[in-house]
C-alpha cells in the first residue's frame, strides 16, 4: 500500500520554473525602464508624465518581482514539507503493514 503513495512533483517543479521566468521578466523590465529615457519627446508636461509613469512602473515591477520570489520560497517550502510528510507516512504504513503480517 505504501508504494502507491508516492508524490509526483513534476508539476510543482514546472511551476517553480515558470515563477523564476516571470521574476526574471520583471527584473529585465525594471532594467529596461531604468535605462530608457523619454526626455525631449514633447512638452515638459509630457516628459514629466512619462517620467512619473516610469517611476510608477519601476516600483510596481520591483514589488511584483519581490512577491514572486516570496511565493516561490513559500511553495518550495510547502513542497519540501509535503515530501517529509509523505516519507514519514510511507514509513508508518510500512511499519503497520509489517506488524499486521506478524499477527
Amino acid at each position: 500500500m505504501a508504494e502507491r503513495l508516492k508524490v509526483d512533483s513534476t508539476e510543482l517543479d514546472k511551476f517553480f520554473k515558470d515563477l523564476t521566468k516571470a521574476k526574471n521578466s520583471f527584473v529585465a523590465l525594471q532594467k529596461t525602464l531604468r535605462d530608457s529615457g523619454v526626455n525631449g519627446l514633447g512638452t515638459d508636461d509630457l516628459d514629466d508624465a512619462c517620467d512619473q509613469f516610469q517611476e510608477d512602473w519601476h516600483y510596481g515591477t520591483k514589488q511584483i518581482a519581490e512577491q514572486i520570489e516570496k511565493l516561490t520560497e513559500i511553495t518550495q517550502q510547502a513542497k519540501n514539507d509535503f515530501h517529509q510528510v509523505d516519507v514519514a507516512l510511507e514509513k508508518a504504513l510500512e511499519k503497520a503493514e509489517q506488524k499486521g503480517r506478524k499477527k
